[in-house]
């Protein structure tokens, strides 16, 4: 079975403390947190303090929302809505072979509270719910045990290394 496109919005989707929206441009305010700490952005080609790329990976995310509905949402603390991070399912090419992948990157001031977890397994049983796919995936750096954690957290196992647009990344995967 392929992937399911366009991907359904997960906008308004909530679990226990966050929920779910599209990301706006003006995003860049907060979103600058991450892009301003070297640990945040050392598995990704950004530039330490670069809006270009702040607002470019903002901009990627309204662009595949265009393209096929999936996309890095904003999810927000449902007390305060302050903005923790950007999570959500993406498509893919991997080896030749479309993928949903489950991708979460958070704010340093979030890490540790359980956050990339929850919000992970909100995206998995999303992709479940809607049956968007046999099997979602979690891209990750070989370096990067935190997002290693997340993913096994959410039921995931490691299944392969790979090299995804020229940087070797090992391969989650959970099957739906």
């Amino acid at each position: 079975m392929p992937i399911i496109l366009p991907i359904p919005s997960m906008a308004g989707t909530t679990t226990a403390r966050l929920i779910f929206r599209h990301p706006v441009l003006e995003d860049h305010t907060w979103w600058m947190e991450y892009m301003n700490n070297a640990e945040a952005i050392r598995f990704m080609p950004f530039t330490l303090g670069s809006m270009a790329d702040c607002t470019g990976f903002i901009q990627r995310s309204l662009d595949r929302i265009a393209r096929d509905g999936s996309c890095l949402n904003v999810i927000s603390d449902r007390a305060t809505n302050k903005p923790l991070g950007m999570v959500g399912l993406l498509t893919q090419e991997v080896d030749g072979i479309a993928e949903l992948e489950i991708g979460y990157h958070l704010l340093p001031s979030a890490w540790g509270q359980g956050y990339a977890t929850e919000a992970a397994k909100a995206c998995l049983a999303f992709a479940r719910e809607h049956q968007l796919a046999p099997s979602v995936i979690s891209l990750i750096d070989h370096d990067n045990q935190k997002s290693q954690a997340v993913a096994r957290r959410n039921g995931m196992a490691f299944e392969k290394n790979t090299v995804h647009r020229g940087i070797p990344a090992m391969v989650f995967r959970a099957w739906l």
